[in-house]
């Protein structure tokens, strides 16, 4: 048995956010971590010390927890999909603040994992038509719980990119996209290998999942639409570059996150 002083103590010697310490406790253990702070003792079960063990090997407390918060809502999160980053909130804010008063009736999350991204456009626009699309179907299984978590009505399509879409004829106003960005054999830290792997590598490059959206988009977005994509800053020269040859017809836009770093695309077609 552990208690929660001990647990404190050593979730701090492993480096642990205060963030994250306080959402253990709140929403794993269910004690009140101001009580905690002053010294209260709680005597904590045999799944405290499991959740220790595997903090200590780097593993997600957002996986522990079991859900993140993404654009005040509640999202679910488990191995299946990625956990969605600040700067993906970020982008999301970004499109309310560009995108939120014009004229949306339909939009796509493309690769959407646990469909934080297509549930905010519906509350950004919630009378247009949402869809939110990945290739994994345990995404689509995760991205459906935060649908009716948050009850919000989006369509769940499972898609290799743009395939369903371009199967139908559908074309949309909006489309916005978090997709794999990163170079294979590249390392990153420890804790990112407990997540999809699909969701994160693009090809030797990093440029794979762009290729086959870029590639594709001008069947999918309609004449006056708009696409939002997150990119790797690392690799945003390579990645514009890319943007530009395939996209002869449209304007490429950089935009910087709050950290000053060229995070993200915004694609428009070009009126001459």
């Amino acid at each position: 048995m552990i208690n929660s002083t001990n647990l404190l103590n050593q979730l701090r010697l492993l480096n642990v956010s205060e963030a994250d310490i306080r959402d253990l406790f709140t929403y794993r253990y269910k004690i009140d971590y101001n009580q905690v702070l002053i010294g209260r003792l709680y005597m904590l079960d045999s799944k405290a010390e499991m959740d220790l063990e595997l903090i200590s090997n780097q593993y997600p407390i957002s996986y522990i927890i079991g859900f993140v918060n993404f654009f005040n809502m509640k999202i679910t999160v488990n191995p299946s999909v990625l956990i969605p980053r600040p700067e993906t909130e970020e982008l999301v804010y970004l499109i309310q603040r560009k995108q939120g008063n014009t004229l949306v009736n339909t939009a796509l999350d493309l690769c959407t994992g646990s469909a934080c991204i297509g549930l905010s456009l519906k509350k950004i626009f919630p009378h247009a038509e949402i869809y939110a699309s990945d290739i994994s179907l345990k995404a689509i299984q995760v991205a459906q719980q935060n649908a009716e978590i948050n009850k919000l009505e989006i369509n769940l399509v499972l898609s290799d990119y743009f395939q369903y879409f371009i199967n139908h004829n559908m074309k949309f106003d909006l489309i916005v996209s978090n997709p794999p960005y990163i170079k294979e054999g590249e390392i990153l830290d420890r804790s990112l290998g407990y997540e999809p792997q699909i969701a994160l590598y693009s090809g030797t490059d990093g440029l794979t999942a762009f290729y086959n959206i870029f590639t594709y988009l001008d069947k999918v977005l309609n004449e006056h639409g708009v696409a939002y994509f997150e990119i790797e800053a690392n690799n945003y020269e390579q990645t514009i570059s890319l943007a530009r040859e395939i996209l002869k017809a449209y304007t490429i836009e950089t935009i910087k996150d709050m950290s000053n770093k060229n995070r993200f695309l915004k694609v428009s077609k070009r009126y001459l």
